[in-house]
Parts: C-alpha cells; sequence; structure tokens
C-alpha cells in the first residue's frame, strides 16, 4: 500500500486499506505531525499493511502516538486492539461509548456477533482483540487532542452510531468525517445506514452541525477525500441525500415489507453499492422504532 498524500496537505496521507479483498473501500489517514496520529484502523486484519503505510511515510511504530478509531464499529476499529501491541507508544483515543466495546472482551465478542448477523457472513472484519484499557483514553464533544503542531478537535456525531465522533484539523482545514456523511466511492456519494443503531435525525442534526465548522476538505473513511473547497457544500448534499433514501426506502417496504434483499432490489438502480443491504436493514430498522 502507497499512503497517497491529500491535495494540498503534504502531512496528511490516505492509505487503501482492502475490505472483502476490495480495494478502494476504506480509507484510514495518518497525520505526520510531531506527535503522530492514525485516524481509524480498518477491519482486524489490517495490521501488517498499515505498519508498511507508516514505514513508507517515515513513522516507526513506536513512533506513533494516537491511534483513533473514530467509532466502534469493526470496519473502523477492529485493528486497533492487533495494532496496539504493535505500536507499544501508542495511545488508543476513542468515543466515552466506544470505550466499553473496545476494551471489555464479553462486549467485544457481543459487538462482533451482531456484525456477522448485519453482514450475514462469520467475522466479516476479522476477528478483533480487546484493547488493554490503560492504553485506552476517551475524547468526547468540545475536546481537543494536541498532536504537537495542531489540536485536533472532537465533535460528538451520533446517527451513524451513537459512539462516533469526527476530527476537525483547523490547520488543514480538514474535517475528517468517519461515516457521518456517507460514502464518497468511485461511483457516487452514498448513505450508510447500518444497524443497529442509524437513526435519521440525529444523523441530520450532526450533519448541521457540522457545516457550521465549514471545512473545506471532507476526508471520507469510505473511500478519500472529497473536492477540496466543497467539504460545506457535501454535508448539505448528504442531509438531502440521506432523506431521500429513507422515504424511498420506506416506498419499497410497503411493497415488499422487512424483506431487506427485495427492498435492496427496488433500490438497486439508483443505491447499488456494496453494503447496500445493510443500509437498508438499518433505515427498515429505524422505520420500525
Amino acid at each position: 500500500m502507497t499512503p497517497e498524500p491529500v491535495p494540498g496537505r503534504p502531512d496528511i496521507y490516505r492509505l487503501d486499506v482492502p475490505m472483502f479483498e476490495m480495494k478502494g473501500t476504506t480509507s484510514p489517514y495518518v497525520l505526520d505531525t510531531p506527535e503522530p496520529v492514525l485516524i481509524d484502523t480498518g477491519p482486524a486484519d489490517a495490521a501488517e499493511p498499515i505498519l508498511d503505510a507508516l514505514e513508507a511515510v517515515g513513522i516507526a511504530p513506536a513512533d506513533l502516538t494516537y491511534i483513533v478509531p473514530t467509532h466502534a464499529h469493526l470496519d473502523h476499529a477492529g485493528g486497533a486492539g492487533h495494532l496496539t501491541p504493535l505500536c507499544e507508544n501508542a495511545t488508543v483515543v476513542c468515543h466515552p461509548d466506544a470505550a466499553p466495546f473496545l476494551t471489555d472482551k464479553a462486549k467485544l465478542e457481543h459487538l462482533a456477533r451482531s456484525v456477522e448477523r448485519a453482514i450475514g457472513m462469520p467475522e466479516p472484519y476479522g476477528k478483533p482483540r480487546v484493547i488493554d484499557r490503560k492504553r485506552c483514553s476517551v475524547l468526547g464533544d468540545g475536546d481537543s487532542l494536541d498532536v504537537g503542531d495542531r489540536e485536533l478537535q472532537v465533535i460528538d456525531a451520533p446517527g451513524h452510531a451513537p459512539h462516533q465522533f469526527c476530527l476537525y484539523d483547523p490547520v488543514g482545514d480538514v474535517l475528517f468525517s468517519a461515516d457521518a456523511n456517507g460514502m464518497s466511492l468511485d461511483d457516487g456519494h452514498r448513505p450508510t445506514t447500518p444497524p443497529p443503531d442509524f437513526d435519521l435525525g440525529s444523523a441530520v442534526e450532526t450533519i448541521e452541525r457540522l457545516q457550521e465548522i465549514g471545512p473545506d476538505t471532507l476526508c471520507y473513511a469510505h473511500f478519500s477525500w472529497g473536492d477540496p473547497g466543497e467539504g460545506t457544500a457535501e454535508l448539505r448534499e448528504y442531509a438531502e441525500m440521506l432523506d431521500t433514501f429513507v422515504k424511498q426506502v420506506e416506498t419499497a417496504r410497503d411493497e415488499h415489507g422487512d424483506d431487506v434483499p427485495a427492498v435492496a432490489n427496488a433500490l438497486r438502480e439508483g443505491w447499488g453499492h456494496w453494503t447496500l443491504e445493510t443500509d437498508v436493514a438499518g433505515v427498515l430498522r429505524y422505520l420500525r422504532t
């Protein structure tokens, strides 16, 4: 994997971590700051390619200061428990509600089983490892993470998941948007609304808060960066997209009930992407609550 710098930000690198044996799906980010940071880890089997990428940037494993899963979903945090023993000086920084899932074995196993049910296959993101609670620190809304030459601002970002935060880099004017602004894939901007916690109202409120920041560029976790100068517009577009997607799922449900594959097939022409069934399942669950 060759780390690729974000345009105009030579100290921020996007990684391409394969998932389901596909590239162009998941993108952790490395900040080559005085206190180096890895934002998101990808799935459990991502540790080796991430270490290779750190080496390519010039960061030794022992020099990595922070590992920051933006939320506890295992396509974002699954590699954290594998990386911490290898990056012996790194602190895992996460949302207060994410920490129990990552540091408690029973909760992590419960999370892994729920992922298997949602995806419909065993260990879709590999087998995660629990993190030593002593290696973990929590940050909440309004806190900041000092990385030596700047402070990354923490913004609570529920809607996609209650244990999610975003990070804003005021020096680069970059927002690491986690899954709060959907996915920027080769075939376009797409929603990400998985079960069990998707909530439309909270998601839209989060997007409105992020718009107030007015970021120049979004760094999506799936996949890569948005158009420079269009960060706020992309946030606004996503709020409209979410509303449309939920309404179309609801309309398809009127015909197909809660049959996830049938609803997904009804929406595939306009919304087709690799997580469509999971996103439909999340919206159907939301509509039942």
